[in-house]
């Protein structure tokens, strides 16, 4: 069969791109893809059997020493024009920027194992080894980042082949797991393993052992271990140039020396009076966090030795929301004294209210032999655990709220008195276990006087509700389960 590809130039180009999806250009194939698409429903411009083998970021502090080397795995795979290599910089979830380099023609040697070298003019001139590619200056990013190989199919899908995120990269990775801690500066990273996940496959190198398709290697040698910090390194074996865990940042531990690179493994941030990765608070600072963030009327919120937020000290009175999911679920919330069982750090406050009879932190009464619970009825609470990407609950004007159903031993006592206190709330109208308000009842966060709610020692009661904004919509239903223990 004639060869109908176009055709190529004789020296490596490349195509760049920006923006969020991987941006590709097809290589026209003519007949052949015609060929192709005739016995087959899938078909790739560029090899699949390719992976990511290794990566530099810079060299002995010089940013524009790159190389980015893939490896092909399986024999007679030399067609990779088409495929795309992608970089995406930033250490956060929104500061990131994209780019794309398109491989625009295949290798000479196909073999499994043979290389191909995308290098910086830079780290051509170090290498001496003639690149198959030229990686443009700036695509790596040299401390936090994510690389990508992946192809075009006929029908313009595409498929994401292989990836290695790097430096606490915290955006997606797909399904190549968490990203290395690592990164690629004066040092590369190496591929040992391929079992899918980055943190297992990837290791730091000391000594970069770049290859091209013609088999040409080099090994560039590491001033790391004399005991001397050069340029590129951060400490070299005992040497920490002075730097203790505390200079910097952390609040105590053991700083060490790891491939002349910083090791804060040992390092503890807890204590330092400012919330770091990892922690819910540090001291005083506990970011956005407030008991009332967290579903209680007020109180202050505690931050124990190991940085993680106590509530104990937020007031025993708390919202629980009937449904918990986000949406018209807040038009009602149960606002309920229970200090035995405040929610915690994540704010959830369960359904199922359990107080032991006797219990003065969620027990009113004095009697031997029941429970009284002390809950209120409140409607369209700004409650910030509603709050998701930014987005508040739908709340509206209320036009009724009644009793769908109710269980347990004395459960018609407890409908009758949360019956009871919302007819008080607003004007309103009362028929069976329904009270509707005339006019709609249009206050942020009202709520009923609290009323008892007896349940018997050993016993549960269940209630179920209806919210309905004004008009018919949107309609919130909300339970709450009730149980007295001995």
């Amino acid at each position: 069969m004639n060869d109908v590809r176009r055709r190529q130039p004789d020296l490596p180009s490349v195509t760049s791109a920006y923006g969020e999806e991987p941006g590709m250009m097809r290589i026209a194939m003519g007949t052949v893809v015609v060929a192709v698409c005739a016995v087959a429903t899938t078909a790739f411009a560029a090899t699949t059997k390719v992976e990511l083998a290794e990566v530099l970021g810079s060299w002995q502090g010089d940013d524009s020493v790159q190389f980015v080397e893939l490896a092909i795995t399986e024999d007679g795979n030399a067609n990779v024009s088409g495929g795309t290599l992608t970089f995406r910089t930033g250490s956060d979830t929104t500061g990131s920027e994209r780019r794309s380099l398109q491989l625009t023609k295949d290798m000479t040697n196909g073999a499994a194992g043979s290389r191909i070298l995308f290098a910086t003019d830079g780290a051509s001139d170090v290498l001496g080894v003639t690149p198959d590619f030229v990686l443009p200056a700036g695509y790596l990013p040299a401390l936090t980042g994510r690389i990508c190989y992946q192809v075009t199919d006929s029908s313009d899908d595409t498929e994401v082949v292989d990836c290695v995120a790097y430096g606490g990269y915290q955006r997606d990775n797909g399904g190549f797991g968490r990203s290395l801690r690592i990164s690629p500066d004066n040092r590369s990273l190496v591929r040992v393993d391929t079992t899918g996940s980055n943190r297992s496959d990837w290791e730091g190198e000391l000594q970069p052992t770049p290859q091209n398709n013609a088999g040409t290697v080099v090994t560039l040698a590491t001033l790391c271990g004399d005991d001397h910090i050069d340029a590129g390194e951060e400490c070299d074996d005992d040497n920490l140039d002075g730097q203790t865990c505390k200079s910097m940042g952390y609040s105590k531990g053991q700083l060490a020396c790891s491939q002349c690179h910083w090791d804060l493994s040992d390092c503890v941030a807890c204590g330092n009076g400012v919330r770091d990765s990892g922690e819910q608070c540090d001291g005083d600072d506990f970011g956005e966090r407030t008991c009332t963030s967290l579903g209680f009327t007020g109180g202050d919120l505690g931050c124990t030795s190991s940085c993680k937020v106590n509530t104990a000290g937020c007031d025993a009175t708390y919202f629980v929301p009937g449904a918990g999911a986000v949406g018209p679920e807040c038009l009602m919330e149960w606002k309920i004294t229970n200090g035995s069982q405040r929610p915690g750090s994540d704010g959830k406050a369960p359904v199922r209210q359990t107080c032991t009879d006797g219990d003065p932190a969620c027990d009113t009464d004095d009697v031997t032999g029941t429970c009284t619970f002390s809950v209120a009825v409140c409607f369209d609470v700004a409650d910030a655990r509603f709050t998701r990407n930014g987005k508040t609950c739908r709340h509206a004007p209320i036009a009724s709220w009644s009793v769908v159903r109710a269980s347990g031993d004395g459960a018609d006592a407890v409908v009758a008195s949360a019956r009871a206190a919302v007819e008080a709330v607003a004007p309103s109208t009362s028929d069976g276990n329904a009270v509707t308000f005339e006019p709609a009842l249009d206050v942020d966060g009202e709520c009923s006087d609290p009323f008892a709610a007896v349940v018997a020692s050993g016993k549960t009661v269940v209630l179920k509700t209806r919210t309905v904004g004004s008009g018919g919509k949107p309609q919130d239903v909300d339970a709450l389960k009730l149980v007295c223990t001995e």
